[in-house]
């Protein structure tokens, strides 16, 4: 009796611990992308997730580094844009790189003010931000997801920044599935 009760918790632990090794496997697939692979991925056109509105007829292409943004060993950055919006993605080696940069260059310098620190629906740290300036205004939604930083855009003229606020959260969500689902692929 005493045995049968040993191998029928070691039956019931089987199920448990092959659920354990089935997301470490997905885990380690997830963590063996490069940063290189997810730049080539980000640069596929997007995926069946529709483009908004804004973005529509924008085709993914590289985007040069800046001086900055090579400095902090930035691997690769994608842009997703037109004249009305742009999203852009710019990758590091690293979380803690990434996080770094966005210290290095915060996004409430100069004219932009951060609307909010927590904006709905992205991860932290995230910044929703406005300005305005010689009758134009513009919004930017700014993330870090991962080992990517992810920048969303608008502008319009005078008397539009509700519509450009809208616009960029909408834009930054899309982004971060589409992010999101270049990670799966590059893996």
């Amino acid at each position: 009796m005493k045995h049968t009760t040993q191998r029928l918790r070691r039956l019931a632990a089987l199920p448990l611990l092959v659920a354990v090794l089935a997301l470490l496997a997905a885990a380690s697939a997830y963590a063996a992308a490069t940063p290189q692979q997810l730049v080539k991925a980000l640069l596929k056109s997007p995926p069946a997730v529709p483009l908004p509105a804004e973005l529509k007829g924008s085709i993914p292409h590289a985007a040069k580094l800046s001086r900055g943004s090579r400095l902090h060993h930035a691997v690769g950055a994608v842009e997703v844009g037109n004249s009305e919006a742009l999203v852009g993605y710019l990758v590091f080696p690293t979380h803690a790189m990434t996080l770094a940069d966005l210290k290095a260059y915060p996004p409430d310098a100069g004219p932009n003010k951060v609307i909010s620190r927590h904006p709905a629906g992205f991860p932290q740290p995230a910044y929703l931000i406005y300005a305005a300036r010689n009758g134009y205004e513009v919004a930017y939604v700014v993330y870090v997801l991962d080992n990517v930083l992810v920048n969303s855009w608008a502008y319009g003229p005078k008397g539009s920044k509700k519509k450009i606020l809208a616009i960029v959260q909408r834009d930054g969500l899309w982004a971060k599935k589409n992010a999101l689902r270049a990670m799966q692929r590059a893996g």
